[in-house]
């Protein structure tokens, strides 16, 4: 079969990853899908993350590979700030984040690439593609796959919840400029999580998400990730600590002061969306509560809308 013409740059931010990195660009290496191109921002590593990488380009003549320094500003600014640079270095690639610690599996770009050309990447839409995830242990021992989300991507659920997970995520020539057009917005805000800043982005400007059933990447888990997957219970437990010390209400502030910068790029229905929000949102309480499933605001389950609205209740949104 003969793979679509569709070049690939792909964004790995590091930091002090040089224990597992190798494994990571081996698997660039065994990719199916020959057009890609490696962007890396590294954050301050002060592990052998930089010598490891300087190896890795000398190895590859051949192969563009272009290092550069971080913004030392989190995960987050990381990753955008290295999509900005992408972009204005090649406007018409395709954009694929990657995590120092993960493994690719072969196939993983070229199912990213049929999906994307197959929906008119070419042709402009705004696209985002991602996978599941085999969850592993540090030595990379499968634990399970990551869980299957049974509402389908949109903007009422991309303001209050992720999932999109960001080492998974290939974007559309035209979803890379449009999330990279909001960078500086996101920064200023403080946008906690690129990949859900990417999320709401594509579907609030009318874009389509693509999830591929299929587990791609093999996902290292381990006390240095970020947040870890959904499913474990020590991940979801994190999470409801994040939630019950008001993390979650800070996120949605920060999300929703970047969305408002870049109002005019969202369709009207979104845009009403998002205005309707903002002001449920200075109501509180139970007005809020009661509003969040009329406006069409929604996690991915039952369970979740509940505890969507106890948060709501309870001044956590």
């Amino acid at each position: 079969m003969t793979r679509p013409h569709l070049h690939i740059r792909i964004l790995l931010a590091t930091c002090n990853g040089a224990d597992q990195l190798a494994e990571q660009l081996t698997s660039y290496e065994s990719q199916s899908h020959p057009d890609w191109s490696l962007d890396v921002s590294d954050d301050g590593s002060r592990d052998g993350t930089q010598g490891l990488l300087m190896r890795f380009a000398k190895a590859s003549p051949t192969r563009a590979i272009r290092l550069s320094d971080g913004p030392r500003n989190g995960s987050a600014a990381n990753f955008l700030t290295l999509l900005q640079r992408g972009v204005e270095a090649a406007p018409g690639a395709a954009m694929a984040f990657s995590d120092q610690d993960d493994v690719w599996l072969p196939g993983k770009l070229s199912r990213a690439a049929d999906w994307l050309v197959a929906h008119g990447a070419q042709e402009g839409e705004v696209l985002a593609w991602v996978c599941r995830t085999v969850l592993t242990g540090t030595k990379l021992e499968p634990r399970g796959e990551s869980r299957v989300f049974p509402r389908p991507p949109a903007f009422g659920n991309a303001l209050v919840q992720n999932i999109l997970p960001g080492n998974t995520i290939v974007l559309s020539p035209a979803a890379a400029r449009a999330v990279a057009a909001t960078v500086p917005a996101a920064l200023r805000a403080g946008v906690p999580y690129h990949d859900w800043w990417v999320y709401q982005v594509v579907t609030g400007i009318g874009g389509r998400v693509g999830i591929e059933p299929a587990p791609l990447v093999l996902y290292r888990q381990h006390g240095g990730n970020h947040l870890g997957h959904h499913d474990p219970v020590r991940g979801r437990l994190r999470r409801l600590g994040l939630v019950a010390r008001r993390r979650y209400g800070g996120w949605i502030d920060a999300n929703l002061a970047a969305l408002t910068a870049h109002r005019t790029m969202l369709t009207p229905t979104n845009c009403d969306l998002l205005d309707s929000f903002a002001q449920a949102r200075s109501r509180g309480g139970r007005s809020l509560a009661r509003a969040l499933p009329d406006l069409g605001l929604h996690r991915q389950t039952v369970q979740g809308d509940r505890l969507l609205r106890l948060l709501a209740l309870t001044g956590r949104v």
